[in-house]
């Protein structure tokens, strides 16, 4: 869906946008469309690393006990077995 807007614009910026639409070979609309683009993508925080990740839990390790933990690893292993098996075409034993 296309939504026409108008916009006042100093002098400046409406030169850069035509210098970059130029330079770009496309609209001055779709150099905006980049502009804002880009500009949210820079506002939004960069997803962490793995080894934030690990950092972060050595700080604050998960608040459940040793045999919790023990329990939902060994669920989690036998749901993916089970779900490898149906996939496969295998019966569940």
């Amino acid at each position: 869906m296309t939504v026409r807007a108008t916009f006042a614009l100093d002098e400046q910026t409406d030169a850069h946008i035509r210098e970059l639409a130029e330079r770009w070979h496309v609209s001055q609309a779709e150099v905006i469309r980049r502009a804002v683009r880009k500009s949210v993508q820079a506002e939004q925080p960069a997803p962490p690393t793995p080894a934030e990740v690990v950092a972060h839990y050595r700080r604050a390790p998960l608040q459940r006990s040793i045999a919790a933990t023990k329990r939902w690893i060994e669920d989690n292993r036998a749901a993916r077995h089970a779900d490898d098996r149906a996939r496969d075409g295998r019966a569940k034993p």
